[in-house]
């Protein structure tokens, strides 16, 4: 009875005190949504259980799709409020936001500068201007523009990448001032900027817990990738190019979390109930010896191993769609640049049923039948053209 009540007690102070930031972090396709569903399931910590059921969520996807809904207009004069907190990102830290800040630079003079003529775009050098004057003194300009049809010009998913960090600025702003709890998956693969996030929350007396969702070998993610591009999950888009490049990057960076976590634990995602304590210790006030770190209790999730998951999303496929999701596999490893060898022996050996030549006639069949075609992506023309000259 005395450890319930205590329990209760902790949680109810926990409740009333602290706001918690949760973050689940890895490479694309890797099953940051499976992992915040199970997370539910298993998880009794109060804190983290709040935020996942009625946090403010600002993963970058759903705030995305809540930005483009709003107003052309208004999406408008966001890009150019975009423009002016990346430039105060970078006038903090230049070599940490230099990329961003040059993104929303290059839409505004490169897309922009097109599709609004009439206002004289102009970057110089590092002033957004309409007509020779400053964007945020001339705003109201907008207002001659066809918001519509220069919203409709833009790519929904490349032109948003920049805007909508501004977005998630000002949402987690708005959360932070109310103690509103906070949940959000991102691919990990700039450590720096997650950890800065994460000490302006800590610092703002949030309790923060990171999962980061990483496999041994990235080939697990390359097939979760394949599937939902073979069924048209996220609008077809495949995210392989991306999987590489942040599954890379969080191997070499992956210790900068270690650095600025007070705990960390290692667990299999079949076993994400061991999370349990660990967390509920994560909601208590910092531990003196182990310092005042950003991350108070970082949890490094290993995910299905290739094979399992080969098998798991195999079975979810008809026999058509079987034969295209392993001709995507093969294609893969003969597409991809960097790919580790590990993830091209595994992978050939799954799908070494298929010949190559079957795989390019799979490919060739799936394209003009335009069943494999998505709002983002899927089997085109073109991919079947580009797998008949590499695939060897």
């Amino acid at each position: 009875m005395t450890k319930l009540v205590s329990s209760s007690l902790r949680e109810f102070l926990n409740e009333s005190d602290d706001p918690v930031a949760l973050a689940v972090l890895g490479a694309p396709a890797g099953g940051k949504g499976f992992t915040m569903s199970k997370i539910k399931d298993v998880v009794d910590d109060s804190g983290v259980l709040r935020a996942i059921k009625s946090g403010e969520v600002l993963s970058v996807d759903k705030l995305r799709d809540e930005f483009r809904s709003k107003d052309p207009g208004e999406q408008l004069k966001g890009f150019v409020r975009a423009f002016y907190l990346m430039k105060d990102k970078y006038k903090q830290d230049p070599n940490e936001f230099g990329k961003w800040f040059k993104d929303i630079i290059n839409i505004w003079d490169q897309k922009f500068s097109k599709l609004m003529p009439e206002l004289k775009i102009s970057i110089d050098p590092k002033e957004l201007k309409f007509d020779g004057k400053p964007a945020y003194q001339s705003i109201k300009r907008l207002k001659e523009i066809d918001a519509k049809k220069v919203i409709d010009s833009l790519d929904k998913y490349n032109d948003y990448k920049r805007v909508v960090r501004y977005f998630q600025d000002i949402k987690q702003s708005e959360a932070k001032n109310k103690k509103i709890d906070v949940s959000y998956d991102e691919s990990g693969d700039e450590p720096r900027k997650i950890v800065k996030n994460l000490q302006d929350l800590h610092n703002n007396e949030y309790v923060t817990d990171v999962f980061l969702i990483h496999p041994e070998n990235v080939a697990s993610n390359l097939i979760q990738n394949f599937f939902r591009v073979t069924i048209g999950g996220d609008g077809g888009r495949d995210s392989s190019k991306n999987i590489i490049g942040a599954y890379n990057d969080i191997e070499k960076n992956k210790d900068i979390y270690l650095d600025n976590s007070e705990d960390e634990i290692t667990v299999k995602s079949k076993n994400l109930e061991k999370v349990s304590e660990p967390l509920k210790k994560s909601n208590v006030p910092d531990d003196p010896k182990k310092g005042n770190k950003p991350i108070d209790l970082f949890i490094e999730v290993q995910p299905m191993e290739p094979a399992e998951a080969y098998k798991t999303f195999m079975k979810k496929l008809d026999k058509n769609q079987k034969l295209v999701f392993n001709a995507l596999l093969k294609y893969s490893v003969y597409d991809i640049q960097g790919i580790p060898q590990e993830a091209k022996d595994v992978i050939l050996g799954l799908t070494n049923k298929l010949t190559n030549e079957q795989a390019i006639k799979v490919l060739q069949q799936a394209a003009e039948s335009g069943k494999y075609q998505f709002e983002y992506g899927g089997v085109s023309p073109e991919l079947a053209k580009r797998a008949a000259e590499i695939i060897k």
